[in-house]
């Protein structure tokens, strides 16, 4: 049985990885909106990934 790549998991795990990545760059540059809704957005496609994750297959 092949899995695809592209699963929900996936994709929110990336979201939070780059978002995660993006906020202290925001932070430097003097745009604490945009690094707290990165914030925002990493804890949320955090926790969704990590509840798609855990369901059995």
């Amino acid at each position: 049985m092949a899995h695809r790549i592209f699963n929900a998991s996936n994709v929110f795990g990336a979201i939070a990885f780059l978002a995660m990545l993006a906020a202290p760059g925001a932070v430097e540059g003097g745009m604490y909106i945009t690094a707290a809704a990165l914030t925002a957005a990493f804890g949320a496609c955090a926790h969704l990934s990590i509840k798609e994750d855990g369901k059995k297959r």
